[in-house]
Parts: structure tokens; C-alpha cells; sequence
């Protein structure tokens, strides 16, 4: 839920305070949800395989590689709902949900794995 409050504060920001598209705007949100969650996961849902130094940069490159595919999907269907009428805040949730699932199961199984 704070990758989806983060992922609405900043697409709010974006999609008011500057003349982005609202594909940049969702794009860059999703960004910093995922950087957000990231970083929140390492600190509290993996702390007991919690990555530091090198392995928290490349554990969170490897988090952002893998939620690119939920990324896409996010930034595609988000567009695709606010192009047919809806507004920012509706797309921008839905574009968010849709790679929820994918985010979490996956980097859970990729980047925080017990060696």
C-alpha cells in the first residue's frame, strides 16, 4: 500500500505541477514506487536477508529489471484507461494494481532468495 500511495503522491505531482504526458508522468511514478518498495522491503519484510553495500545496488537493479515487465503492463493499461476518459487518478490505480502481484512474487523469488 506505500508503493501505491508513493506511486499516486508523485504521479498527483507530476500530472499537475509539470507539462509531462500522462504516460511520462505514470512511467516516472511507477519508477519511484518501485524504487520505494525496494528499499522499504529490504528494510522491513527481508530484514533478516537484508542487502547492503554492492549487493543492495545490485539486488536493487535486479528488483527493477524484474518489475519492468509489471512496469509495462502498469504504464500500458494506465494509459490505456485515461486515453477512454478516465481520470489520472483512476488510471494511475490501475495501471498500479496490475503489476502488484507480478512485483512482489516475483523479486520475492529473484532478488531476496536465500543463497
Amino acid at each position: 500500500l506505500t508503493g501505491l500511495g508513493i506511486h499516486l503522491a508523485t504521479l498527483l505531482v507530476l500530472t499537475k505541477a509539470t507539462a509531462l504526458s500522462f504516460g511520462a508522468a505514470q512511467t516516472l511514478a511507477t519508477v519511484a514506487a518501485i524504487t520505494s518498495n525496494f528499499v522499504l522491503n529490504n528494510l522491513f519484510t527481508y530484514r533478516d536477508q537484508r542487502l547492503t553495500g554492492w549487493r543492495f545496488a545490485t539486488g536493487l537493479l535486479r528488483f527493477q529489471v524484474i518489475c519492468a515487465i509489471g512496469a509495462i503492463s502498469n504504464v500500458g493499461i494506465a494509459a490505456w484507461v485515461y486515453d477512454y476518459g478516465g481520470r489520472w487518478w483512476i488510471a494511475g490505480f490501475c495501471g498500479a494494481l496490475v503489476g502488484t502481484v507480478w512485483n512482489f512474487v516475483v523479486s520475492a523469488a529473484f532478488v531476496w532468495r536465500q543463497n
